[in-house]
């Protein structure tokens, strides 16, 4: 199954061509923090903080970064839509600073907030759903 560490690294692949440093500095954080995330066995989860600054400065749908589902109210608001129905991260490969002020990104925080709670969810009915078998 794929994780949010997983989408993450296809982030990295598809948007920075690998380079973990660039995609670290585009997001404001140190290429050694990604290492808790993206690229080792034991990967921890990453932090709201964390998401929030991949989703506002790559323009990130949050749901498919939490998810990996599509959000259908807002499919095509953060990232591409190709004709298929697959998510296309890698729409655009320039990288821009996006200027938020602080109430979207405590909008963005709660919205993540809310998906962290569904994906919990949605993994605990997993789990019953494989324990019942």
């Amino acid at each position: 199954m794929e994780t949010i560490n997983d989408r993450m690294e296809m982030l990295v692949n598809e948007r920075f061509n690998g380079n973990k440093a660039a995609f670290a500095k585009a997001i404001g954080t140190e290429r050694a923090t990604l290492s808790n995330y993206i690229g080792s066995a034991r990967r921890s989860k990453p932090s709201v903080d964390m998401v929030t600054k991949i989703v506002v400065a790559l323009n990130v749908d949050a749901r498919w970064l939490l998810t990996g589902e599509k959000d259908e109210m807002h499919n095509n608001v953060l990232v591409g839509d190709n004709s298929d129905g697959n998510v296309a991260i890698g729409s655009h490969n320039s990288v821009g600073n996006v200027t938020t002020n602080a109430g979207d990104t405590a909008v963005l925080e709660e919205r993540i907030k809310s998906l962290e709670a569904l994906l919990a969810e949605k993994e605990r009915l997993i789990k019953v759903l494989l324990q019942g078998r």
